[in-house]
C-alpha cells in the first residue's frame, strides 16, 4: 500500500509517490527502452523497501508566515521552504536530527540567514547517516561570520543525538545555489563519517560525493563490477573516482587500478580509504579526466565511468575510443547524457552489450543505469 505525504503536491520531489512501486519500476524501464530503441534494456532492479532510503539530507533554513524557524526543501520552482521533518524517502534518523537542530536553534534564538539582506545565521543543514553503523555527520552551513554559542549548540546536539559522530561548521556567504561553501571548521569529532560498502570501509568528508542510497549502491556497484568482468590481469581506469568507492572494490579483482577525480578533497579521501582497506594496487590522481587521458601512456583494459548528470565531454569520449580499451562500463544518474556519450563510442567501433537499470531513487522519475560496451571485435 502506498504511503501518503501531506506536502507532496507542494514539494514536487516525489513525482511517483501516487503509483505502486511495481508501476514505478515498469515506468522507468519503459522510459529507458524508448531512450535506447536499438538495444535490449534489462528489467529495473528495485528495492524491497523503497522508503526512507536517502541517507544524505539537505535542508534550507527560513521562516514561516508567523516568523518561526523552519527547515526543509524548496517547493518546486520557488524559494518557499517546505518542512521535510517527516519526509518518506529521507532516513528516519536524519529526519529526527534535523528536527533536533531546529529545536536547538529555536532555544538559542538563532535566526535563518536572509540571502537578499545578507543577515542572519543559519543557511543549511546537511546530515548524512552511515548505513553500516547508524552513526551520523551533521554539517551546519552559516551565512554569518560565526555560529553564536557554537560550543553550546554542539553540546546540546550531541547529548540529544549520541549517534552523531562528527559536527562540521561550513561558511557560505555567496549568492549561489551551492549548499556548501569553500571553508569548513570541525566542531566535534574527526570531521568525516565512517561507512562500509561491499565489505570495504570508507571515510566520507562533507564535500565528497557518496551515493545517497547505500542499499542500492551496493547493487549498482556490484552490477558494474560483474559486467566489467575484471581479472587479475586487468588494468582499470576509474575516470570519475570520487572517494575511491568503485576503484577500491575493483582493486580486489584487478592487477592495478588508477582513479582520477577533479576534487582535491575527494582524492584525499580516496588515498586515505586505500590505506584504510590495505589496498596497495590502486593509485589516485587529482586531475581533469580529459587532461589525464592525454598523458596516459598505457591503455587500460577496463574503463569505468560514473560522471555527474552532465556526462563526459565529447573530447574525452573521442580520446577514449581512440585508446581502444577492451571494455567500458558506464554508470549514469542521467540516462540522456549517457545515451549521447554511448553514441559517441558506438560510432567509433564499440557495441553495447548490456544495459541494466538500478532504482536508486524510488518515488521519483530518476534512475541509475549501468551499460557495458566492448570493441566490436570482442
Amino acid at each position: 500500500m502506498n504511503k501518503e505525504c501531506p506536502v507532496q503536491k507542494i514539494c514536487g520531489g516525489c513525482t511517483r509517490l501516487h503509483e505502486s512501486y511495481e508501476e514505478q519500476l515498469k515506468h522507468k524501464h519503459e522510459e529507458l527502452s524508448r531512450l535506447y530503441p536499438k538495444y535490449h534494456v534489462e528489467l529495473t532492479i528495485g528495492m524491497k523497501n523503497p522508503y526512507h532510503y536517502r541517507h544524505k539530507v539537505y535542508a534550507a533554513f527560513g521562516t514561516d508566515r508567523n516568523g518561526r524557524l523552519v527547515a526543509g526543501m524548496y517547493a518546486e520552482h520557488t524559494h518557499r521552504i517546505v518542512s521535510s521533518r517527516s519526509c518518506l524517502i529521507q532516513n528516519e534518523t536524519a529526519n529526527l536530527i534535523l528536527e533536533g537542530i531546529i529545536k536547538i536553534a529555536e532555544e538559542m534564538h538563532l535566526p535563518a540567514y536572509e540571502e537578499d539582506k545578507e543577515r542572519g545565521v543559519l543557511r543549511h543543514a546537511y546530515i548524512r547517516v552511515a548505513h553500516a553503523t547508524g552513526k551520523a555527520m551533521a554539517v551546519i552551513v552559516i551565512g554569518s561570520e560565526e555560529l553564536p554559542g557554537a560550543k553550546k549548540f554542539v553540546s546540546l546536539l550531541t547529548q540529544r543525538f549520541p549517534e552523531i559522530e562528527t559536527v562540521v561548521l561550513n561558511y557560505n556567504r555567496k549568492h549561489t545555489s551551492m549548499v556548501l561553501g569553500e571553508r569548513s571548521r570541525v566542531l566535534y569529532g574527526p570531521g568525516y563519517l565512517s561507512d562500509e560498502l561491499l565489505g570495504m570501509k570508507f571515510h566520507i568528508s562533507p564535500a565528497s560525493f557518496y551515493q545517497v542510497n547505500p542499499v542500492q549502491t551496493e547493487v549498482l556497484y556490484q552490477t558494474a563490477i560483474d559486467l566489467a568482468g575484471i581479472t587479475r590481469n586487468d588494468s582499470v581506469l576509474d575516470a570519475c573516482c570520487g572517494i575511491g568507492t568503485i576503484s577500491l572494490i575493483a582493486a580486489k579483482q584487478a592487477k592495478e587500478v588508477i582513479g582520477v577525480e577533479i576534487s582535491p578533497e575527494a582524492i584525499r579521501d580516496a588515498k586515505h580509504n586505500a590505506k584504510l582497506n590495505h589496498i596497495t594496487n590502486a593509485e589516485f590522481y587529482c586531475d581533469d579526466a580529459n587532461r589525464f587521458l592525454d598523458r596516459l601512456i598505457d591503455c587500460p583494459d577496463v574503463v569505468i565511468l560514473d560522471p555527474p548528470r552532465s556526462g563526459m565531454t565529447q573530447g574525452f569520449m573521442q580520446h577514449l575510443a581512440e585508446m581502444k580499451p577492451d571494455r567500458v562500463v558506464y554508470i549514469s544518474c542521467f540516462p540522456k547524457t549517457q545515451a549521447r556519450d554511448i553514441k559517441n563510442l558506438t560510432c567509433r567501433g564499440y557495441r553495447v552489450k548490456k544495459i541494466v537499470p538500478v532504482d536508486l531513487f524510488p518515488m521519483t522519475d530518476h534512475v541509475e543505469t549501468v551499460a557495458l560496451l566492448t570493441l566490436s571485435a570482442t
